[in-house]
């Protein structure tokens, strides 16, 4: 190894380092870290070094979040041992697969398909499951997420600004390419729907942060991902039922207005579109709401994948990374991911690994759903049931296994009184004896 490369791989290991230390000391800039990385297309596509396999910018910032874990677990095992154990059992069958699939298909091929379903989703969910959590950590970490949100929104508006907003089957031509005309993708819709609800339960975050729902709940409608408002259906209905809103009423009376108002906002947009008062636009949003083709394919699709599992083995733990998800579809060879996250886990790490991923989300939803659960846990298990609607027509993304993690950690590790305020509930006040009177001389 010559001079200038040996610097080159001291300098690299040294970055590498000092980033581990960030995410163990600063989990804050991290999870932003990771956020900038998931959601910019060039740090997901673009190799920065090569290894025997490609590495991008977003598999170097997953391996420091994955470093720091370690260390977070040696430093201060956490108190979620049944999370921590399922997490352990899908990332053994992981493992054990990417073993088998690298030796028949390849490394490359292999790292490939487990990269950002599975090693990303599940390593962030265990770097989330050991962090040390307080009050002050958990709502900046919110304040992170709605900040992505928010540039989120704003790519969105810049892109309409440009290209106009297009539909879910339209296309526009970009440099001579035909291009998708919706403004983001799936994922970075359902980043900005999670921060419009994180904005609806968190008090920290500003007393007019309702405000600032309403701009992201309309972008999620603009961008047309018709799972997405499913999505964000669903965790509104959650929040009606179990939000907080105008103290002034009782909880009944609010649970009633906010019931009322939405299904009139709801009224109103479908008059609106029925009507053509937005033009164009109501059309736009006509023809995504309307298309039934792409669920059909995918329905298809999904049957066929289901007989490529052969014998006992293959049905408890799947088929290996690598051997692909080639099926006939419509007459022609679909390689493409199976857009159903729950069949993804079925294929690569068979009904064990599915089992597993069930019983962890049941495991960190119980408490939250629970009644007296605070707003924070709340919130996120909201953010989570959104997470197994989505999962129904897309792969989960690596980001959303920070939200799993953070909730499994807030469900055992830290009891509800904890999750707001940092520290073990007050103790009881202790009962003071009467002084004895003094007799008199």
């Amino acid at each position: 190894m010559t001079p200038t490369l040996l610097l080159f791989a001291l300098t690299g290991l040294l970055t590498l380092g000092v980033l581990t230390v960030l995410y163990v000391r600063a989990p804050v800039v991290g999870v932003g870290l990771l956020l900038t990385a998931g959601l910019w297309p060039a740090a997901r596509s673009e190799t920065v070094v090569h290894l025997g396999v490609s590495l991008t910018t977003q598999d170097l910032l997953v391996s420091c979040a994955l470093a720091a874990a370690a260390v977070n677990l040696v430093r201060r095992p956490p108190r979620a041992q049944r999370a921590l154990l399922l997490l352990g059992v899908i990332l053994l069958l992981t493992a054990g697969s990417f073993l088998v699939g690298a030796a028949a298909f390849g490394l490359q091929a292999a790292g490939n398909d487990m990269r950002m379903p599975f090693l990303y989703v599940f390593g962030l969910a265990l770097y989330g499951l050991t962090l040390p959590y307080t009050e002050r950590l958990v709502h900046r970490l919110a304040a992170v997420w709605v900040a992505a949100a928010c540039v989120e929104t704003l790519r969105a508006v810049l892109w309409w600004m440009e290209h106009g907003i297009g539909s879910a089957i339209g296309q526009v031509m970009i440099d001579g390419l035909a291009t998708e005309s919706r403004a983001l993708s799936a994922p970075e819709a359902l980043l900005i729907a999670q921060g419009a609800v994180i904005l609806l339960y968190a008090t920290p975050l500003g007393a007019h942060r309702h405000l600032l729902a309403a701009p992201l709940l309309l972008t999620v409608v603009l961008l047309q991902h018709r799972t997405v408002w499913l999505v964000a259906a669903a965790m509104l209905a959650g929040w009606l039922l179990t939000g907080t809103g105008v103290e002034a009423i009782t909880a009944r009376g609010r649970r009633a207005l906010r019931i009322g108002l939405t299904a009139a906002g709801l009224c109103l947009g479908v008059f609106a579109v029925s009507t053509g008062l937005l033009g164009r636009f109501g059309t736009g949003l006509t023809v995504s709401a309307s298309d039934s083709g792409t669920l059909a394919w995918r329905a298809t699709g999904w049957y066929e994948l289901l007989g490529t599992l052969n014998g006992a083995v293959e049905w408890l733990t799947g088929r290996p990374f690598g051997s692909g998800f080639d099926r006939l579809v419509g007459g022609r060879v679909v390689g493409v991911s199976p857009h159903n996250y729950f069949l993804h886990l079925l294929l690569r790490i068979g009904l064990l690994g599915l089992l597993a991923f069930l019983a962890l989300y049941a495991t960190a939803l119980a408490p939250a759903l629970r009644r007296g659960a605070d707003l924070t846990f709340r919130a996120l298990g909201m953010l989570a049931c959104g997470q197994l609607v989505f999962a129904l027509t897309y792969q989960v993304h690596p980001e959303q296994g920070l939200v799993l993690g953070v909730l499994c950690a807030l469900a055992v590790g830290v009891a509800p009184h904890a999750a707001q305020t940092g520290s073990a509930p007050p103790a009881a006040p202790r009962k003071i004896r009467p002084a004895l009177p003094v007799p008199h001389s």
